[in-house]
């Protein structure tokens, strides 16, 4: 969950590494380039390496797991540095620190799904309408028909959060005291974002904890039960919990940049984001995932990686991002955020590779480590090629991402520039026809023409993924500098 300025989390902090930071308005605020490094960031690095850099400057313990030719190996990185690195970090023993894993909670969800739909007890076209036939009284004819594939898809036209997890006391006391009764209740208020269903992908904690609750009423159980008699018990994932017990000593202690934070508990929404784990369980979790259909999760772990529906420039699958092209080289991913914590999961089946990090510090800067890893697995030509500055003129405009957010191209002292509404201008460097590089984020942009050789739209791509947009001004809506 990202964290808005007033402290309510509306979205993944990094639902996607596409465009971060022309796009940033997707991610977290004000996401700077990552700094240089001697060598360069990947899978392969030295978990250690990772993070240091994952952690920057802030203060708090993170923990780096990573898992290649079949060995998993973790590091760590603390501020204020310890007298000595505690050995169960390195060990991956079961003494390693605990974190809230944030919305990383929702590929537990989706996989729950999985299963179910894998076992014929559920279908994908499934309604919210039918599963509470009989128990939810004064849904919306819009609502009654969100589709559970809508909703592990952030597809559902749902909105980020319910009203009564909004402002006025503390979030934390919030999600403390929103239980299922007043979930339930503010099912019946919702209105959609659109008319019907399906919509654009967009990002909804409250779509995420309907799923987990709708198929915590189909078991008659709860959503931490399903969790652990379906995943973790089976996996031996015996530090991965919602309520912590004995284990609360093991958690880190948890940051926003200096100042402590409690821990997140939460009720009704535990299907978005109540989880607590180590980076040795999320490791024996990213196995289960890669082991596919003859792993301990049996078809099901294939099938939560199958992409459902476009998102953000790319796909999802069961609560999964997905980024590279089909039949290609593709990575699945999820990443959270609560107030003291920030969370990245990571796999690369074609190379057998996971990644995660764990932080205690929700300020971590993990968008260095994401975007690295971004530009080695989907690198973009960045040789430079020469153009004759007077043919610039052809791309000046205003280009329409979204609704909301649009590109901005203009020239000056012979050199393209582009800016997203509202942010500062990025220098592109000529690669191609047509085609420019913003190198410090491993981004590429390529406009396109129509029959009659005019500059019509634009793709960026970035990290296995791409947007397209639309011009929609000419140069002179573009104020010249």
């Amino acid at each position: 969950m990202r964290l808005m300025p007033h402290a309510l989390p509306y979205r993944s902090w990094l639902a996607g590494w596409l465009l971060v930071p022309l796009l940033a308005g997707n991610a977290v605020a004000q996401l700077q380039p990552p700094q240089q490094q001697q060598q360069p960031l990947t899978l392969a690095s030295d978990p250690g390496v990772l993070a240091r850099a994952a952690l920057g400057a802030e203060r708090g313990t993170l923990v780096v797991g990573t898992l290649r030719n079949g060995q998993a190996a973790y590091g760590a990185a603390y501020n204020p540095e310890p007298p000595s690195a505690p050995r169960a970090i390195a060990s991956g023993s079961a003494e390693q620190p605990m974190f809230e894993i944030g919305s990383v909670t929702k590929v537990f969800t989706g996989l729950l799904l999985a299963q179910a739909v894998q076992r014929g007890d559920l279908k994908l076209d499934d309604t919210v309408g039918k599963l509470l036939a009989g128990k939810v009284d004064g849904l919306s004819p819009a609502v009654a028909s969100v589709t559970l594939r809508q909703l592990v898809t952030h597809t559902g036209c749902m909105p980020v959060m319910a009203d009564g997890v909004t402002g006025g006391a503390p979030l934390v006391e919030q999600f403390h005291s929103f239980d299922k009764p007043m979930f339930w209740a503010a099912l019946a208020r919702i209105r959609l974002t659109a008319a019907a269903p399906p919509c654009e992908g967009a990002y909804s904690n409250f779509g995420m904890a309907l799923l987990g609750q709708l198929l915590a009423e189909h078991y008659d159980t709860s959503w931490g039960e399903l969790v652990r008699a379906r995943i973790t018990e089976p996996l031996g994932m015996n530090d991965t919990v919602i309520t912590l017990g004995d284990k609360a000593s093991r958690m880190a202690p948890a940051f926003a940049g200096d100042r402590r934070q409690p821990l997140f508990d939460m009720q009704a929404y535990a299907p978005a984001s109540a989880l607590r784990s180590t980076a040795a369980d999320m490791m024996t979790f990213s196995r289960a995932i890669l082991a596919g259909a003859s792993g301990p999760l049996g078809p099901a772990a294939a099938r939560v990686l199958t992409p459902l529906a476009r998102y953000e420039g790319a796909e999802i699958g069961y609560a999964v991002m997905v980024r590279g092209p089909e039949g290609g080289r593709r990575t699945y991913y999820h990443a959270g955020v609560t107030q003291g914590y920030r969370t990245l999961w990571l796999l690369a089946p074609d190379t057998g590779e996971a990644l995660v990090v764990l932080s205690s510090n929700a300020h971590a800067p993990m968008q260095t480590v994401m975007l690295a890893i971004g530009k080695s697995r989907y690198p973009v030509p960045t040789a430079e090629v020469p153009i004759d500055p007077k043919r610039l003129d052809e791309y000046r405009g205003e280009y329409r991402v979204t609704r909301t957010q649009s590109l901005n191209f203009t020239v000056r002292s012979g050199r393209l520039l582009v800016r997203e509404t509202g942010r500062g201008y990025n220098a592109l460097t000529p690669t191609g026809t047509d085609r420019f590089a913003v190198t410090a984020i491993g981004a590429q942009v390529m406009f396109r023409r129509d029959a009659a050789n005019a500059v019509i739209g634009v793709s960026l791509a970035q990290g296995g993924s791409q947007l397209d947009a639309r011009r929609v001004s000419d140069a002179a809506a573009v104020q010249q500098e």
